[in-house]
């Protein structure tokens, strides 16, 4: 293969301009010293946090300046880049990555070669693909800008808010929009919400805190056709029901939030030759190395072997943390095994939400607590092992309902002492 010729190298090579790449980077400089490293991200800002767009800054409770968890989103200050060293930059990608030469071409033309690289590439909302998709006042939920245009948007009250879909963003851009005055509608395909975590008792406790502040549900329902208003901005959503013989009605909407998921930025890895698989990502092996030499992945596109659900990824902040900071402790030649207890929160309303592990709906449920006074954990058990825990205001064990889960440790014979608050779930490390 014939190698371009290059302008530069950088000793770490970080494809993405998010958390996974800003963490990465500094766990790089803390194990290299000397090394140079490059953040090659397509967005305009420097890397931030994802959760705070559809939760405390969506919300008006912190602004874009600053670190996340000192009132702002970023994942380091600017300075900090200059200080450790880390080149970014802001609206460039990849566009090829020669995995034997080590060579990569970006978007402004420029060329360099790599002694390492990470892939970092996330993924992208989808989209509808339905008539009025593009209207204005249809919108995603994924970046500052998204958010920061939904924000301003909420800021007069009775707004008439559609959202589609009923998951994470959905859910939670849902309650920040009641949170400002608006009409809610909710609409989505599955017969509840969060079909494959909860049970239907969860399921309707979720719903309920949402129809109780006054949100209707249009589950069973799918987007057809968004209509325009006179103004030439979105008015309405056409929905069919799932049911035969039902007839499709019309919502109106002053603003529409799609969240339907997201599909895995692989491109990049496809063209490269690399192993990817079309539902987990880039396919890795335990230490996040990807099937070329010197190329690791991590945050959502990252496809690693879970000991629990055999390949997998996981679209979620803690593991765009964890992973990042596994594959660059390996960049410097470390050798460190990939092993996360999966764990996403979300706030919604009054309500602290922390989910560990791995819930299915064929679980057994064990709920210690009140549900009717939103403080409870519901407890997961599957095959004889507790697999998940859901912490609804209820966070204190945290750290031990993760070592039971981690370590795949035996639920009680008897369920129901799961049950008792008078239980030390901690006694069960004990044997």
């Amino acid at each position: 293969m014939t190698t371009p010729d290059t302008h530069r190298h950088v000793d770490y090579l970080l494809i993405g301009g998010g958390l996974a790449s800003a963490t990465a980077a500094e766990e790089l400089r803390k194990r290299d010293a000397g090394g140079s490293i490059l953040i090659v991200g397509a967005e305009k800002h420097l890397p931030y946090h994802r959760p705070p767009l559809s939760k405390e800054y969506l919300r008006g409770d912190i602004g874009l300046d600053g670190v996340y968890g000192s009132g702002g989103v970023y994942s380091q200050l600017p300075a900090w880049y200059g200080e450790q060293r880390v080149e970014v930059k802001q609206g460039v990608g990849v566009t090829r990555l020669d995995t034997e030469a080590k060579h990569a071409t970006l978007s402004d033309g420029s060329t360099l070669t790599y002694g390492k690289a990470l892939l970092a590439m996330g993924a992208r909302p989808r989209t509808l693909s339905i008539p009025g998709a593009h209207l204005p006042g249809v919108v995603m939920l994924r970046t500052i800008d998204d958010s920061t245009a939904i924000r301003e948007y909420l800021q007069t009250p009775g707004r008439t808010i559609v959202v589609i879909g009923s998951g994470f963003i959905g859910l939670e851009a849902a309650s920040n929009a009641l949170f400002r005055g608006a009409r809610v509608s909710i609409v989505d395909p599955g017969e509840r919400v969060w079909p494959r975590m909860l049970t239907p008792e969860l399921s309707d406790y979720l719903a309920s805190e949402y129809t109780s502040r006054g949100a209707t549900f249009y589950l069973e329902h799918a987007p057809v056709e968004f209509v325009a208003g006179s103004d030439g901005r979105v008015g309405g959503v056409r929905i069919a029901p799932s049911v035969p013989g039902s007839a499709p009605l019309t919502l109106p909407a002053d603003l529409v939030i799609v969240g339907v998921g997201v599909q895995l930025n692989t491109d990049l890895a496809e063209e490269a030759g690399l192993n990817i698989d079309a539902q987990h990502g880039v396919l890795v092996d335990d230490h996040l190395l990807a099937s070329a030499e010197d190329v690791f992945a991590a945050g959502d596109v990252a496809g690693f072997v879970d000991p629990v659900m055999g390949r997998f990824h996981f679209e979620h902040w803690d593991n765009a943390i964890a992973s990042a900071q596994t594959a660059a402790a390996n960049m410097t030649g470390a050798d460190e095994h990939y092993r996360h207890v999966p764990y996403f929160f979300s706030d919604q309303f009054d309500l602290s939400i922390n989910m560990l592990g791995y819930p299915s709906p064929d679980a057994e449920v064990v709920v210690r607590g009140d549900m009717a006074q939103d403080a409870f954990t519901a407890v997961y058990v599957r095959d004889g092992a507790i697999r998940a825990a859901l912490m609804v205001n209820d966070d204190a064990q945290m750290d031990t309902w993760r070592e039971l889960i981690e370590a795949g440790v035996a639920a009680p014979h008897d369920l129901q002492q799961l049950a008792d608050p008078s239980f030390d779930p901690a006694s069960l490390k004990r044997g």
